[in-house]
């Protein structure tokens, strides 16, 4: 008999250390697996902000997500503890209205219906904010398929020596243009230079479609994929990705459709009907789409879109400013969903993106800085002051012109003809006034006749080599609200 007591006692001598060892185990991987999920949102906010992390400048969404998580980490780390302790039982046994359930047993909530709520809470918020899903799986896929990491070596840009149509796409006959493979084979085979294999790629695609304006006046979208952008020859943002990927991808690189979005005062609101934007209130016309492409283990940004021209006239129009930019210039005016297409070392946020000033490729090609204003808007009384600092020995003329948004809105591809220093100053367009310092800078200001919402477009002046009309390039975009002084004072 006391063989059998011990036997039976070092049975639940056993059975008690065994159950503790799990409890313990249970507690450890719920401590490491918040621990986990902590580094993880923090590596998040690291590759968003880097090192200088402000928690106003988190957009509201993200804001919403961040403490929405580490809510749900706390909840769940509440109810792992509380399970443990079967503390929850006898609180539950406590309550006034429980307490004639006193002799009830409590059963332990099977773990299958845990799952099966787990499951059914997950839809839900699923169907509510599919991003919250979409968002990290997308990003997942993406670093574990392309890797993109910020180029360790530039591009050819900006392509000073290379400022025409590619030859071979120049020179190409009709018999060569039968099929998309037949397209990059021929440019495979004439261009031997990974660079400029991609530069006549991207020089096939802006002589060759046309942008459907059609799809802006009407909101009927056409299909959009690339074998059909290749016999219609017309497409939008869509069309000219779809094209481009497919093109590079037959000639064998690595190509990748990136969506994305533009600043909101370069989106092309005026060309849509008042009529349509009323039907789609609700469609986000800044939604845009470009590529990106991996050249020597260094990925590139393409947006063909952008530098389209006029196919019946590309010696005029020819463009290639958003060919293989670098990154920083890039993110002037695209927005990438998945944060790591931005090739940044460290990644802007959708606040940051639309607080900066919009400056345009040819701004950094003339290595130009800015030093006042900062912000895209800022607050004035009736004068803006602008600064802008230019390089050693820098030959062009820089000036801005200024309209009343409500009257008459320019964007940065829709320059006044002519000369505006020479213009006299109309109700719709006044002319700022521009000093050359002893600092290699420009100082500019513009005078607003009235209070209210102003856009100024900046620009260089270079009159040309034959001594004809000037030269004029936009550099930037910036908004003013012009307000009377108590308002600045309560403003700043």
């Amino acid at each position: 008999m006391s063989q059998d007591l011990e036997k039976e006692f070092l049975y639940f001598v056993r059975k008690r250390n065994h159950e503790r060892r799990r409890r313990a185990a249970r507690r450890i991987g719920a401590l490491l697996l918040i621990v986990g999920i902590a580094l993880v949102c923090l590596y998040l906010l690291y590759r968003q902000h880097g090192f200088s992390l402000d928690f106003n400048d988190l957009s509201l969404a993200m804001k919403g997500v961040l403490l929405g998580f580490l809510g749900l980490v706390v909840l769940a780390s509440l109810i792992v503890y509380a399970v443990q302790r079967h503390m929850w039982i006898e609180q539950l046994k406590s309550w006034p209205f429980l307490r004639r359930f006193k002799h009830v047993r409590l059963k332990r909530i099977k773990r299958k219906y845990v799952l099966g709520i787990s499951l059914l809470l997950a839809a839900l918020i699923y169907q509510a904010h599919p991003s919250l899903i979409n968002s990290p799986v997308t990003g997942l896929v993406t670093r574990l398929k392309y890797g993109p990491e910020p180029p360790a070596a530039s591009s050819l840009w900006p392509w000073h020596d290379h400022q025409t149509i590619h030859p071979a796409v120049a020179n190409m006959t009709p018999e060569i243009e039968q099929s998309i493979r037949s397209v990059a084979h021929y440019i495979a085979e004439q261009e031997p230079d990974p660079y400029l294999q991609v530069k006549a790629l991207h020089d096939y695609v802006i002589s060759r479609v046309t942008y459907d304006l059609d799809v802006l006046k009407t909101g009927i979208w056409p299909e959009q994929d690339a074998q059909t952008v290749f016999s219609t020859h017309k497409a939008v943002c869509e069309g000219y990705s779809n094209l481009f990927q497919a093109l590079g991808r037959a000639m064998g690189l690595e190509v990748v459709y990136v969506e994305g979005k533009i600043r909101r005062d370069l989106a092309p609101v005026d060309l849509i009907p008042e009529t349509l934007r009323f039907l789609e209130s609700d469609y986000d016309w800044t939604n845009h789409a470009w590529n990106a492409v991996k050249i020597e283990d260094n990925w590139q940004l393409v947006d063909t879109t952008w530098d389209a021209g006029d196919p019946d006239d590309l010696a005029a129009s020819y463009r290639a400013d958003y060919l293989m930019p670098p990154p920083p210039v890039m993110i002037m005016s695209h927005l990438p969903k998945q944060q790591d297409w931005q090739l940044l070392e460290h990644t802007a946020s959708y606040r940051s993106f639309e607080k900066q000033p919009i400056l345009t490729p040819d701004f950094f090609e003339d290595e130009l800085a800015i030093i006042t204003p900062q912000e895209y808007e800022t607050t004035v009384h009736r004068t803006a002051f602008i600064e802008i600092q230019s390089p050693p020995r820098y030959v062009k003329e820089i000036g801005a012109i200024f309209s009343k948004r409500q009257d008459s809105e320019f964007l940065l591809w829709d320059l006044p003809p002519g000369n505006p220093f020479a213009q006299a100053e109309s109700p719709d367009i006044g002319v700022c006034q521009s000093q050359p310092t002893m600092q290699e800078s420009t100082q500019i200001s513009c005078q607003f006749p009235t209070p209210g919402d102003y856009q100024v477009l900046m620009f260089s002046l270079e009159p040309e080599e034959d001594g004809g009309g000037p030269e004029l390039t936009p550099i930037g975009q910036l908004r003013f609200q012009a307000a009377k002084a108590a308002e600045v004072l309560s403003s700043s």
